[in-house]
């Protein structure tokens, strides 16, 4: 099931470039500037790669399998050098933009990961997984590397929004998009519950 997103729901009307604000833009190697540059927010682009290892513990697998009713919005297996393809392109009515990642595992079926990356004039930086399950994110420049870090989860429908309790949460998530090169970049994801420990961690290169 992949839930369509109510793009009437959302106020999208910033760039990248605004969110984190000139210094740290600035400070973005040039390849990331050009890649989360305005222009590019309204066109379509295709990366492939490679992820040298896709990690899930065992609650972390779990919750994959019991969040596939909302659109599978994680990876649902472990593996190494597992060949990705991620097609990103404007969402309806250019609300934001569509992150559709497609796993090729040996022996199992390819499978799509999918969300909606939209900057809200009051929520600032958001991704949507389906059934309106959402997950706030900060958004900085490091060491010239873009990262994201969740600050909260929640439930919206409609106008109203209900906070998700840390618990309840597939954890604290960090991601980095650091250029190796003009052409190359490595993606970096982590997810640690607070109860739970390492929940996943992923690290692949891409062009």
């Amino acid at each position: 099931m992949n839930a369509k997103l109510n793009v009437e729901d959302y106020n999208a009307s910033t760039d990248y470039r605004a969110l984190l604000g000139e210094d740290s833009w600035s400070r973005l190697h040039p390849a990331i500037q050009r890649r989360f540059n305005h222009r590019q927010r309204h066109s379509s682009v295709c990366y492939q790669g490679v992820m040298s290892y896709v990690f899930l513990s065992f609650f972390g697998l779990l919750l994959a399998h019991l969040l596939r009713f909302i659109g599978t919005p994680l990876a649902l297996y472990n593996g190494k050098n597992i060949p990705v393809v991620v097609n990103v392109y404007p969402a309806e009515n250019d609300v934001g933009l569509i992150w559709d990642r497609a796993y090729d595992y040996p022996n199992k079926k390819s499978h799509r990961v999918k969300s909606t990356k939209i900057i809200e004039t009051d929520a600032g930086l958001i991704e949507c997984v389906g059934a309106g399950f959402v997950m706030q994110l900060k958004a900085y420049e490091h060491e010239g590397a873009l990262c994201f870090e969740s600050s909260q989860f929640y439930w919206k429908i409609g106008l109203y929004k209900l906070q998700m309790p840390e618990w309840l949460t597939p954890g604290k998530t960090w991601v980095i998009q650091r250029a190796i090169d003009n052409e190359q970049f490595q993606f970096y994801l982590n997810v640690t519950h607070p109860l739970l420990g390492l929940m996943y961690e992923q690290d692949g290169i891409f062009k």
